[in-house]
């Protein structure tokens, strides 16, 4: 079957595929806009991991490997969460703490939502039924 069949007979797994895998770009690009000349702040392996695991999650949908697909999102998102979560430690140290600032930096809060959807939304993809109808299930 050929890759379009497969998106007209699979379309809910390869919408939510295809959703998460433009999530994970987003979440990308907000953390390089926002963080991009910051090396201090910046995780340059957190930004590759979200790149890849969209352009696998894609590759996946359209080699009809849905769940495969939506897995492979989940766990290159929680990998990048814990990636940016550790590099921007120090930042939330010095918030919380008082020392420096009164305020968070509405880069670090902006950065920080998507990075935490873009997990929840590829842990609520692993669970949504991939395969619309028994049709699709045929190889």
């Amino acid at each position: 079957m050929s890759p379009a069949k497969s998106v007209t007979k699979n379309r809910a797994g390869m919408i939510a595929t295809l959703a998460m895998a433009a999530l994970s770009a987003a979440t990308a690009a907000v953390y390089a806009v926002c963080y991009g000349n910051q090396e201090r702040y910046m995780s340059w392996a957190a930004f590759i991991l979200l790149l890849v695991g969209g352009a696998l999650g894609v590759a996946l949908a359209f080699a009809r490997k849905y769940e495969l697909g939506a897995a492979c999102m989940a766990v290159t998102a929680f990998a990048a969460l814990m990636l940016y979560i550790q590099i921007i430690y120090m930042y939330v140290v010095v918030v919380y703490v008082g020392i420096d600032l009164k305020a968070l930096d509405p880069r670090f809060v902006i950065t920080s939502v998507f990075f935490v959807l873009c997990f929840i939304a590829s842990l609520v993809t692993v669970f949504l039924p991939q395969v619309v109808n028994k049709e699709g299930m045929k190889k």
